[in-house]
């Protein structure tokens, strides 16, 4: 049995109060005690009669450490040993020289700040940004509420300034500053609101976030069809999520796709052609669309869900003449032709014969425009369908169905030698 113990103590935000009563007894036990001189000093009045060394320096606590035979000792750790903690480096460090080591758990800044709050913390996402190279708005982006540590380059200031450029001025934060210490400062506001404050005065470098995001999507693509509710839409028509989701399965997007969405409307088509090009890392969207509030939709959704990609463009014009100076497409969606679905599937194919095409049709004379690009094009891929979402809303006791309108989804493609079809 090892005759030299050191206990790696969780002490909450440092102060006595933060201490759990193993904690504590760890302390009266041991003959040193060793941390940063923010705890150390934090800790003075429960640290007399104690040798102390106030130093984060793992290698200089270690040398300290072997110069007397000390046989109890604690290193205190910020919050909790298991959150972003020095503690598992540590205890590495001291078992080299001899040390059985123990962990003792305190109180995290999350759980510390959620509990201020009133806040349930099992289901935030949470991002340490101190001393990494992170994107805090991909991650508010991708979650609906997030715990973030900030430090080093991404304070209160540029966590809000990354927020606005990333289109998410209207998520919620909660910014907490020298958590659990007499100067303690919780404020709560927009990205916007919270610049000001910080404006009017500084937030210091002890400070952690929560942020609140309505409209979160999933980091990682794994299906089509985000829920409506994702996406600002105001007047203009938009495709439903189950719609969305059977069209764009049907265009069978592949990694490095040059896509194009003819009729952007809300951008929902060209959003979710963003986020799966985005994941595997490869391609570009063109959303078309020739009317200035859909336009400004397109670019507000890109903005909220994509963030800063480079690969989401808006394109103004009517097609197919915005089709200029686009490269060529591999994949095509078109949901709003202005009665031009010919000679926009016309423009496609010169840039492109081999390019996939999906269109949605809902009046008839769409439908006879999609029988006429049949019969001139004689595609050696063509498929056909019309499908209808019903939901239901609640009436009493009862559920009463909804019906909605039947939507054509066209398939159509020449594959060229060598592309083979999907």
């Amino acid at each position: 049995m090892c005759d030299k113990k050191i206990s790696i103590v969780g002490a909450g935000m440092g102060t006595a109060e933060q201490l759990t009563g193993l904690g504590s007894r760890r302390l009266r036990e041991a003959q040193v005690v060793v941390g940063a001189p923010r705890l150390t000093e934090g800790l003075s009045g429960e640290l007399s009669g104690h040798a102390v060394l106030a130093s984060h320096r793992t290698g200089e606590i270690v040398e300290f450490l072997n110069k007397e035979k000390w046989t109890r000792a604690v290193f205190l750790v910020s919050g909790d040993t298991g959150f972003y903690s020095a503690a598992s480096g540590a205890a590495a460090a001291f078992e080299e020289q001899g040390w059985e080591t123990e962990l003792v758990p305190g109180i995290s800044s999350m759980s510390w700040f959620a509990a201020r709050l009133g806040k349930n913390w099992q289901n935030m996402a949470v991002l340490s940004c101190h001393g990494r190279d992170v994107d805090p708005a991909d991650w508010v982006r991708c979650h609906g509420e997030s715990f973030l540590l900030l430090g080093g380059k991404i304070g209160v200031r540029e966590l809000c300034a990354a927020l606005l450029e990333g289109g998410l001025s209207d998520c919620r934060l909660w910014i907490g500053e020298n958590l659990a210490a007499a100067e303690e400062r919780i404020e709560t506001g927009s990205p916007e609101q919270i610049l000001l404050s910080d404006t009017n005065r500084p937030f210091g470098s002890l400070c952690c976030a929560v942020a609140e995001n309505t409209r979160a999507v999933n980091a990682a693509f794994c299906s089509f069809g985000l829920p409506d509710s994702v996406f600002v839409r105001g007047k203009v028509p938009m495709t439903k999520s189950e719609v969305r989701a059977l069209s764009l399965t049907k265009l069978g997007l592949r990694p490095g796709a040059v896509c194009f969405d003819v009729g952007s409307g809300t951008g929902s088509v060209s959003v979710e052609m963003g986020l799966a090009l985005k994941a595997w890392g490869a391609g570009q969207v063109y959303a078309v669309e020739k009317k200035e509030e859909a336009l400004e939709l397109t670019r507000v959704n890109g903005e909220r869900l994509l963030g800063n990609w480079k690969g989401f463009h808006v394109v103004p014009g009517s097609a197919p003449e915005a089709f200029a100076g686009l490269p060529a497409p591999t994949h095509v969606f078109v949901g709003g032709s202005g009665g031009a679905l010919l000679p926009v599937v016309e423009q496609v194919l010169e840039k492109a014969p081999g390019a996939r095409i999906v269109v949605n049709a809902v009046t008839p004379e769409t439908m006879a425009e999609l029988l006429q690009c049949r019969k001139h094009f004689r595609f050696a891929v063509w498929e056909m369908i019309q499908v209808r979402v019903d939901t239901f809303r609640t009436a009493g006791n009862y559920h009463m169905p909804c019906a909605g309108n039947p939507v054509c989804i066209a398939l159509m493609q020449n594959p060229q030698p060598g592309e083979g079809a999907l």
